[in-house]
């Protein structure tokens, strides 16, 4: 249920909207005038204000700016005629959630209002799981609002207390790491080293340098004795990145490590001992590897003591809005910038794209946006060419619904063209494949009004 505030000078429409509204499960009040809407404002808090663009005196975009002013955490839907498109734009420049073109159905305002709910929702439960996770674990870069996640962390929770291997199982960039640190913090070696390699950013004989350690001389280039890093993480965690590319050698001496903490460098007869526990990791099956020869299964069943299981973010849909809000905060911060809107096609968009690169690629996505935008408002043209396909699908499912007439579809469709060019008929013209004289012909046929560009 959210508080409503329905604010149009036409009684018979602020009474129809409050009726239906009411209907729905909200609480609504009314206002005949943005001086009026202001003073309720004053004294309440709305969760939404939906209110007419075109009234005397206080026209919606000043109502628009008083509330934004008045209670920045309100969302305010702008009711447009045609004729006002231009002006509608202009106030979702000015921070208002969408707006409605006049006639509207009251199943899209339902709609849209159900979308500006989850919207709200969301952004308070991203503000909880803050407070929830920095009581409960010690890092705040995961967000788990899908069940699947919160298993996750559960696991998580539940593993770092023994000091087991563990192995954990994902695509790229599904945030493989973060589960390791996460998992190191809340253990008892969290005030040692968490210390991390990439098994596949090596050669074979760097690797095995890197891991284990060698002595002067025991290769060209070996000029100094050097540990390795099975010896800086002692008394913490050794994070084996991608140990799906660790080659066969190396596997045989972390099998020969995993058994009993003993090791020698690269050279040396000195037998050496550590006390470090290994969180292994890939996004590979290893399961297909042993098969193939590629991979030990007396070294899979030693590091697979424990196992988590993350998925791909395509598969925890309920994350995908979290994580964008999160990042938005996250990046804002860092580049001193204010946190921008993210128009509600944007957040349609995120949700039916695939994101092969997952986490990872989300995050670059939200980092390259907030380079490149300027405007406080991300919208679908700000995105990159790789989520047009899914937009134009998206725009195809919204134009075909059942039983709608031809003629229907068409408008909606050169309203949504107009839209997407702030009314701009020539670029309109464009895009539609058709002539300026054409389309201007089809505006009037619908009795559609836009005042010319003035870009």
């Amino acid at each position: 249920m959210a508080n409503i505030l329905v604010v149009d000078d036409e009684k018979n429409m602020r009474r129809s909207l409050s009726i239906a509204m009411s209907d729905w499960g909200h609480e609504v009040d009314e206002a005949e005038s943005g001086e009026r809407a202001v003073e309720m404002v004053k004294k309440e808090v709305y969760d939404i204000v939906i209110t007419d663009l075109v009234m005397e005196k206080m026209d919606g975009i000043m109502v628009l700016k008083k509330v934004k002013e008045l209670s920045p955490y309100s969302e305010v839907i702008l009711m447009s005629a045609y004729g006002t498109i231009s002006k509608a734009v202009e106030a979702m420049r000015q921070g208002a959630y969408d707006f409605v073109v006049k006639p509207f159905s009251m199943d899209h305002l339902e709609v849209l209002i159900k979308k500006l709910q989850n919207q709200m929702e969301l952004k308070k439960t991203v503000k909880t799981l803050k407070s929830v996770l920095a009581d409960r674990y010690p890092f705040n870069d995961i967000v788990a609002v899908s069940k699947s996640m919160r298993e996750v962390l559960h696991h998580v929770s539940m593993i770092s207390e023994w000091s087991v291997p563990v192995l954990i199982q994902g695509e790229s960039g599904v945030g493989k790491e973060l589960v390791a640190g996460a998992i190191h913090n809340l253990s008892e070696r969290r005030e040692k080293p968490f210390v991390a390699v990439n098994c596949g950013a090596f050669p074979e004989t760097l690797l095995d340098s890197e891991l284990f350690g060698h002595c002067r001389g025991a290769f060209t280039g070996a000029t100094v004795n050097k540990r390795g890093l099975i010896e800086e993480a002692d008394g913490g965690t050794l994070f084996l990145d991608e140990i799906g590319e660790a080659p066969n050698a190396l596997q045989l001496r972390l099998l020969r490590f995993l058994d009993n903490g003993k090791f020698r460098r690269i050279g040396e007869v000195v037998e050496r001992q550590s006390d470090v526990r290994i969180i292994a990791a890939t996004n590979r099956a290893l399961k297909d590897e042993i098969d193939e020869g590629r991979f030990r299964e007396d070294l899979y069943f030693r590091l697979s003591v424990a196992v988590i299981d993350i998925p791909p973010l395509r598969e925890r849909q309920d994350d995908i809005l979290a994580l964008t809000q999160w990042f938005l905060e996250k990046c804002s911060k860092r580049m001193k910038r204010k946190v921008p809107k993210i128009h509600p096609d944007v957040n349609e968009i995120f949700m039916k794209y695939r994101w092969p690169g997952n986490v990872r690629e989300l995050e670059n996505t939200i980092e390259h946006l907030l380079v490149l935008n300027k405007a406080g408002e991300i919208g679908p043209d700000d995105l990159p060419p790789k989520f047009k396909d899914t937009e134009r699908q998206i725009d195809k499912s919204k134009m075909i619904e059942e039983n709608m007439p031809l003629h229907e579809l068409e408008k909606r469709y050169i309203l949504s063209v107009l839209k997407k060019t702030d009314g701009n008929k020539k670029r309109a013209a464009e895009i539609l494949k058709i002539s300026r004289t054409t389309l201007i012909s089809r505006l009037k046929t619908y009795g559609i009004e836009i005042k010319p560009s003035t870009k």
